[in-house]
């Protein structure tokens, strides 16, 4: 069995997706595109320009993003205006014409490649769809693995565990996607680690369920600060031993490189924390598949946590901004020949089944 960690699903990212309105969601898409690597081009020609800026820093708060009528197009463009010019970057690949992902396009993407089931990873950037989440799971329960959403910020208050336990125990969700950078929209006052969070953690282990990770070095996107919040999570761990957690996009490869920092040595320490094997959506983009300059990153993986803690990911279908789905698969599964095959199978999707249960 393979199973996919990490993919989409949402409908087009133009409305307001479960938000409250359109200027909401777009608030949270142009915070997930303030610097990203993806180059900036001109709309009239396609020139590549220099990338005004779409915040002020450093970006502590939604109040300093900068207002130029950041929108979402086709072609997996998302456009803004800057002195008269429309720019544009491909947040998405040029082949997702309509700027979304129903189920049934994931669905063909699995078959093509030979995947039996995905986990649905319920970012902000694609919307509040814990409704829309249950219905595609509902309709594929063989396929798909669908999280539920977190408003971080207020994840303590009675609305939000009571949907919380809505969106496990009455729609069925598996699992919750957590982003610690969601306390930018907070000024990064607090972090999950807080006292006020306790509630909501007891929550999550009272109902039983994994917490896949979106950790970020905050509010500076630094080596530091990425390790300051390694270190939160492994507080976190030692406080809720019994709730599993998966660290969602791997590890950069400098930080496995000997001696690993101690923040991260002692993270790695707890059995319940996994780590997704997903580069493509990040490597892919200055390396050429099958990607050889990362094999020493992934063996070094390999060799801290075995087979038993890794699961693979794609992040369809954004990966195929940098290569194709199946590419994303096989430069784990057939360039990696220091991995028996027996754990290959269980980072390829046995880990995932026995961690929700799957046949």
């Amino acid at each position: 069995m393979i199973i996919d960690s990490h993919a989409h699903i949402f409908p087009f990212l133009g409305t307001p997706a479960g938000f409250d309105s359109v200027a909401e969601h777009m608030r949270f898409l142009q915070f997930y595109v303030v610097g990203h690597s993806q180059p900036v081009r001109r709309l009239r020609d396609h020139s590549v320009v220099e990338a005004p800026t779409l915040a002020r820093s450093p970006l502590i708060g939604p109040e300093q993003l900068t207002e130029v009528s950041f929108r979402v197009g086709e072609n997996g463009r998302f456009l803004w205006d800057h002195d008269g010019e429309t720019l544009y970057t491909h947040f998405m690949p040029p082949s997702l014409q309509t700027n979304s992902c129903p189920p049934e396009l994931l669905l063909a993407q699995l078959a093509y490649v030979g995947v039996d089931a995905a986990v649905l990873q319920n970012a902000h950037l694609y919307g509040r769809l814990n409704e829309f989440f249950a219905a595609a799971q509902a309709r594929y329960p063989d396929k798909l693995i669908a999280l539920a959403e977190v408003d971080e910020v207020n994840a303590h208050t009675e609305a939000e565990l009571r949907d919380l336990r809505v969106a496990i125990r009455d729609l069925g969700l598996r699992g919750i996607y957590y982003a610690n950078r969601g306390f930018m929209f907070d000024h990064y006052r607090v972090s999950f680690d807080d006292r006020r969070y306790h509630v909501f953690w007891e929550t999550v282990r009272e109902l039983g369920i994994p917490v896949f990770w979106e950790l970020a070095g905050v509010p500076e996107n630094t080596r530091e600060a990425y390790l300051c919040e390694v270190d939160r999570l492994h507080r976190w761990a030692e406080r809720y031993p019994d709730i599993p957690a998966i660290l969602t996009h791997g590890i950069g490869g400098d930080l496995l490189q000997e001696p690993i920092p101690e923040p991260l040595e002692r993270l790695l320490s707890h059995d319940q924390v996994r780590v997704e094997i997903l580069y493509p959506i990040g490597w892919g983009r200055s390396h050429e598949y099958p990607y050889p300059e990362l094999r020493p990153t992934l063996r070094a993986l390999y060799d801290l946590l075995g087979g038993g803690r890794l699961v693979w990911g794609s992040d369809m279908p954004n990966v195929e901004r940098n290569c194709t789905y199946r590419q994303s698969l096989d430069y784990l599964r057939r360039y990696c020949p220091f991995i028996p095959s027996r754990d290959m199978e269980r980072i390829l999707g046995g880990n995932l089944a026995e961690l929700f249960g799957l046949r």
